[in-house]
């Protein structure tokens, strides 16, 4: 059990590496062509020769955004980049002449799939980055797991997407170039950075779902949620009091005292009754005094005489009558 306790620590504080390595990698990834400087500048997804091509360099970089011109050995990329920025010199330069065949047949593939992976990156980046941010509460909350779960599964269907779009379109365009007898050639370097992401991805998502699951209890739970679901379903003991009915033991401190009638189960299932219907018409019976009934002495409290005792005070109301007049 305890070597289990540490290796899901280990695998916790592995996968927070990951996460921060993909993110990372992905920020990399959108910052390319943004900046002139090393090692910015050295990330690029295609470079061809556009040579001949009006309004182009001799050699161009596609950047995440946009095409940069290379000339004596520096990266330079002006005023032409743009968020979504394709790989398509017909669309880039404005014009098809010199442009090769196979950029001008296959416009349609290269337009749509480079500017597909623009916005899937962002989605990545953001999905991703959440979940990087929420990982460490998915150590102490069941929910929160569960939201980082799918997060990080978001994220990277649309990390794998955008590299895998980016990859097509990239390589379409090198064999364009190459095709037409012209210098074309992958960037190594933004590529390598891609499809780490996508490899960072798959640890991830093993790594939530494994975590997921050695940090829950046999009977399913989360450890620390399973820790204060007890605490808040934790009973009170039961007392057993001196009626046939158990009682918390505040309870029989804070109720009524009881009169010693010798009847407290009666009572006891009076009191019962109100806790179960307190809006009903319930009423506990009132118990009748002893009074000597005046017209009837022998008759005690509301009780009326019936059959053979009703004629019983006549018959004692006669019997002195005679011991008079004797007298």
């Amino acid at each position: 059990m305890g070597f289990l306790s540490v290796s899901n620590w280990i695998l916790r504080f592995s996968t927070v590496i990951f996460f921060a390595g993909n993110v990372l990698l992905l920020i990399l990834i959108i910052i390319s062509g943004g900046s002139n400087s090393y090692p910015i500048s050295r990330f690029y997804w295609v470079e061809g020769d556009t040579s001949g091509i009006p309004h182009a360099a001799n050699l161009t970089r596609w950047t995440y955004w946009g095409a940069c011109s290379r000339s004596d050995g520096k990266t330079h990329c002006g005023g032409t980049l743009g968020p979504a920025y394709p790989i398509s010199p017909v669309d880039n330069f404005g014009t098809e002449t010199n442009v090769p065949h196979k950029f001008i047949s296959s416009r349609s593939p290269l337009y749509y799939l480079t500017r597909l992976s623009f916005s899937f990156f962002w989605i990545a980046l953001s999905f991703i980055s959440t979940s990087f941010l929420i990982y460490v509460g998915s150590w102490f909350s069941h929910g929160v797991s569960y939201v980082t779960w799918i997060l990080t599964f978001v994220g990277c269907i649309f990390n794998i997407l955008a590299v895998i779009f980016q990859t097509a379109a990239s390589v379409m365009a090198r064999d364009a170039f190459t095709d037409a007898h012209r210098h074309g050639k992958l960037g190594a370097s933004l590529f390598g950075m891609a499809w780490a992401s996508v490899f960072l991805c798959l640890i991830e998502i093993t790594s939530v779902v494994v975590t997921h699951f050695l940090g829950r209890t046999p009977d399913g739970k989360v450890a620390q949620d399973q820790e204060n679901y007890d605490y808040e379903r934790a009973e009170l003991p039961e007392v057993t009091g001196p009626s046939r009915r158990t009682t918390h033991p505040f309870r029989s401190i804070f109720s009524r005292p009881r009169r010693d009638t010798g009847n407290e189960y009666h009572e006891d299932v009076n009191d019962e009754e109100k806790l179960r219907n307190p809006d009903s018409s319930y009423t506990e019976h009132p118990e009748v005094p002893n009074v000597v009934n005046d017209e009837h002495p022998d008759v005690v409290g509301d009780e009326h005489p019936s059959g053979d005792d009703a004629h019983l005070p006549d018959v004692r109301r006669n019997q002195n009558d005679d011991v008079l007049q004797s007298v």
